[in-house]
């Protein structure tokens, strides 16, 4: 699959650093998200990926992926809090209904940490089946188990539903990721399609139109607080409330 210049410098430097890192206990390396849907924002958008070993990670390979990391933000500085990668082992992936299995993963705003993995990552684990494209070993849907669309459906519903009140969000960047993970939920919720936070905007605008402008405006916010520029939300923390709390209602 083609991708932008930058972005497939990143994958193949993430890649082959993970093979060096895991060697034969990597099975697999995985990217999903905007990147393979077509909407990715050059400089704005983040890289989602998940790494599946063949056994839960060692102290010594999260070691070792702690410094490849930080090796990538050394050499590559624009993509500082853009990437985010799982690691897990593949019995984390097929059994994550029924117990809890120790990851690591590093994302935007979070370093490198130790995680658990569970039913409650039913969302992300859907999307790499559905979208998943392999940078290394076999495709990802011969690793994630079957997931029912209307599954899918429900565990995106009842993520809007356990949204936490955004008052308290103050800076407009965050309050531009509740509005838009909101309307993607939203769209979920009523088409089944898994689409990206940008396409899911241009739509809630239609569905929405007492909400446009706000819509409108938390892109303009996502695009600002990727650049590093952060913007007081004091003015907007109500307009995000009602807007949340409608979305919330629509789904009960």
């Amino acid at each position: 699959m083609p991708w932008e210049p930058d972005v497939e410098n990143l994958l193949i430097r993430l890649t082959d650093g993970q093979r060096q890192a895991l060697g034969d206990d990597l099975v697999g390396s995985y990217v999903f998200g905007s990147v393979v849907t077509g909407d990715f924002d050059a400089g704005i958008s983040d890289v989602d990926t998940v790494a599946v070993l063949r056994s839960d990670p060692t102290a010594a390979q999260l070691a070792a992926l702690e410094r490849l990391h930080r090796d990538i933000v050394e050499q590559m500085p624009e993509w500082e809090d853009r990437v985010e990668v799982v690691y897990l082992a593949s019995l984390a992936l097929t059994s994550f209904r029924t117990f809890s299995s120790p990851a690591a993963r590093i994302s935007p705003g979070e370093p490198f940490h130790a995680i658990e993995v569970d039913e409650g990552w039913l969302i992300d684990w859907y999307q790499l089946r559905e979208v998943g494209v392999a940078l290394f070993g076999p495709p990802a849907a011969s690793l994630v188990p079957l997931i029912s669309r209307t599954e899918y459906v429900e565990a995106v519903r009842q993520h809007m539903l356990a949204w936490p009140d955004p008052t308290d969000e103050l800076e407009q960047g965050d309050q531009a990721y509740a509005i838009l993970t909101m309307c993607r939920g939203l769209r979920t919720w009523r088409t089944g399609e898994l689409v990206s936070k940008r396409e899911a905007a241009r739509w809630a605008c239609e569905a929405l139109p007492e909400h446009a402008d706000l819509i409108r405006d938390a892109l303009a916010w996502r695009a600002h607080s990727r650049d590093g520029v952060r913007i007081d939300g004091t003015e907007t923390r109500e307009a995000t409330r009602r807007f949340v709390s409608d979305v919330q209602r629509l789904v009960e």
